[in-house]
């Protein structure tokens, strides 16, 4: 078993992509949802190949992504796990930077 970096950007983005790749094939009997996450899974992979390495940019992507999204989805459980990366890579972002983290 391998550790995972959770202060890694890119390895925190991997791991996304991965998880709704899984839930895309894990959404075969639900029609709507496998397009969207499909559309989705394509959309951050789109981004994977290009290698964003800034955590800023990958944040910002990642949020631009998010807000994209169809309204149908919203309270879809990948757009929580997107919302949780986005925070954690505000958060790795704000160390690097040596910033206290807002309250």
């Amino acid at each position: 078993m391998s550790l995972i970096d959770w202060s890694d950007p890119a390895e925190m983005f991997g791991l996304l992509v991965e998880y709704i790749a899984d839930e895309t094939v894990a959404s075969h009997d639900d029609a709507d949802r496998a397009h969207f996450l499909n559309q989705l899974s394509r959309e951050l992979g789109t981004i994977a190949e290009h290698g964003v390495e800034s955590v800023d940019r990958i944040a910002l992507t990642l949020r631009e992504i998010h807000d994209s999204q169809p309204r149908e989805f919203a309270s879809d459980p990948v757009m929580a796990h997107m919302e949780a990366c986005i925070e954690e890579l505000h958060r790795i972002e704000t160390e690097t930077l040596g910033v206290a983290p807002a309250r």
